[in-house]
């Protein structure tokens, strides 16, 4: 499959997001019944990324059964393994054979967005930049990078994780495209950082670097909120996708073969997977994302929620905020 080149970065262990990512490394977790990389891959395909490596290290076995070759997702795919986490300039720079000399993305693979990625690449070129990081204004600086950029989008200053009152609200989405030379500043076989390491020495060395604002859906999946969060936002429209079922009324999505009692009551939004039984009373929605073989049984109740696969809701259970598991339940 011929196409413009992008990595995901998948190798991470999903620290925040534990335990819940003890049980399925982060890109598998699934958001409306698709794993969370899949959404990524299926985005960088609409834009013509469609050559893609994704650097694996955590549960990546878990990564690659499912995956495979990346056909389902539109892209052609392949892995990169991380014996030992290699961190996320480190990845990159081990996986610099596969980009040639050609501009490349690179993405997280909890980064789900409908940004557009076309005029971003567009915004870049334009520029002449040897490196671009996609931006957005946000509230709470402490969780990302930071930048302070010129009226031109040139890149001043890059502070990762700031500390105190930051000198800016623009944050990082870890959306990035670069050319071949950005892996000059990154040393061969040892652990390295963008946020803290290669982009401050970028900025040092006066190197073409640029900040452009994106418009459109963005949220990185860092934690279990997050995360209970995006199915609604899938489920609601906010990015341009097909969601898997059939769409039984607005916003409620069913999969095949689903045994419904006339008395449960599904609220919008909420989808569920295949072979799911919902018995009488049972009431569901306000963001719930059911997988597979699922039994809801009498009168149980469920709101903002994830029930992962293959599991059975006892009767007459509440739960809500929560991502119900075959290990327990787990809450933010």
């Amino acid at each position: 499959m011929s196409g413009m080149r992008a990595m995901v970065l998948a190798a991470g262990r999903g620290e925040r997001m534990r335990p819940v990512t003890d049980l399925l490394p982060k890109p598998m977790l699934p958001i409306a019944n698709i794993p969370v990389m899949g959404w990524v891959l299926q985005h960088l395909a609409r834009h013509g990324f469609t050559n893609v490596i994704a650097n694996i290290h955590h549960l990546a076995e878990t990564i690659v059964d499912h995956f495979g070759s990346g056909g389902q997702y539109g892209v052609d795919l392949s892995f990169s393994y991380e014996e030992d986490l290699m961190g996320s300039a480190g990845g990159v720079k081990q996986c610099m054979d596969f980009f040639d000399d050609e501009t490349f993305l690179v993405i997280g693979a909890d980064d789900l967005t409908a940004m557009d990625l076309s005029a971003f690449l567009a915004q870049h070129r334009s520029a002449g930049a040897l490196a671009s990081i996609g931006l957005v204004e946000v509230e709470n600086t402490a969780e990302f990078g930071v930048v302070v950029t010129d009226v031109n989008g040139r890149i001043q200053r890059f502070i990762e994780k700031p500390k105190g009152k930051a000198p800016s609200n623009l944050a990082n989405t870890q959306i990035y495209l670069f050319e071949r030379e950005i892996l000059d500043f990154v040393p061969p076989d040892q652990p390295y950082d963008f946020g803290f390491q290669a982009f401050p020495a970028m900025v040092d060395a006066g190197v073409p670097f640029y900040g452009f604002k994106l418009d459109g859906y963005w949220r990185d999946i860092g934690s279990l909120d997050d995360y209970i969060d995006a199915q609604a936002d899938i489920l609601e429209s906010k990015l341009d996708v097909s969601i898997p079922g059939t769409e039984l009324s607005p916003g409620v999505w069913v999969g095949d073969e689903c045994a419904i009692d006339a008395t449960a009551r599904l609220k919008a939004p909420l989808i569920l997977g295949g072979h799911c039984r919902v018995e009488s009373k049972a009431q569901l929605g306000g963001g719930t994302a059911v997988g597979s073989d699922v039994t809801i049984e009498n009168e149980a109740f469920i709101e903002r929620s994830v029930i992962w696969g293959g599991l059975t809701v006892q009767r007459s259970t509440s739960t809500r905020d929560a991502v119900v598991t075959s290990e327990g339940v787990f809450r933010g």
